[in-house]
């Protein structure tokens, strides 16, 4: 099990970009989105009740797979016909240790989360814009197989069932661009893939 504190703090991250990514690539209206400032910086978070309660159950289940040590990647995916994406944002967390235990008051955390949300939105704003409402997104947690299966059977999560894919990798185009990682270094990261 790892400490609750590391798990929060991750969680809150991912939380905060998937967010940074839906409003930035304007797959929701921007009215959708209000201001709050978080990691010393303004971010902008749904206030959506539809796209909240989807967030947070997928959060809940990845939080449930970070305690075990069994959350590979987020992937927030951004597409117009379902097996055709146009844009990929892998969330990966690399190491659960305890961002607090060699920065206590979380300062280098911070900073380096701040300036991931500045990068994405300086990366993004050159492509093209997408059209919200002929967009879609959705986001594929990658685990273990048994991982899976356990979490399937889990009760608590049977009111958001998980349904397993066949290899994704395969169905993406062919070409894709690659954005640098933007979290790297605090136990998280990040990679933004744009196909076309």
């Amino acid at each position: 099990m790892q400490p609750e504190s590391a798990i929060d703090i991750h969680l809150e991250a991912m939380e905060v970009l998937m967010h940074h990514i839906l409003y930035s690539r304007g797959v929701y209206p921007a009215q959708i989105f209000k201001k709050r400032r978080l990691y010393n910086t303004p971010v902008l978070v749904s206030i959506f009740p539809p796209l909240n309660k989807y967030l947070a159950s997928v959060l809940r289940s990845a939080r449930y797979l970070l305690a075990r040590q069994e959350l590979l990647c987020l992937e927030v995916i951004i597409y117009q016909k379902d097996n055709e994406p146009l844009e990929s944002y892998q969330l990966q967390v690399v190491s659960l240790e305890n961002p607090g235990s060699k920065d206590p008051n979380l300062m280098e955390y911070e900073q380096q989360l701040r300036s991931a949300i500045y990068k994405l939105s300086e990366r993004v704003k050159h492509l093209p814009r997408l059209s919200h409402g002929r967009c879609l997104f959705k986001v594929h947690v990658h685990t273990f197989q048994d991982a899976f299966i356990r979490l399937s059977h889990e009760s608590q999560y049977q009111e958001f069932p998980y349904l397993q894919i066949e290899n994704f990798e395969s169905q993406a185009p062919s070409q894709k661009i690659s954005l640098l990682p933007l979290v790297d270094n605090v136990g998280l990261k990040m990679q933004a893939y744009i196909f076309g």
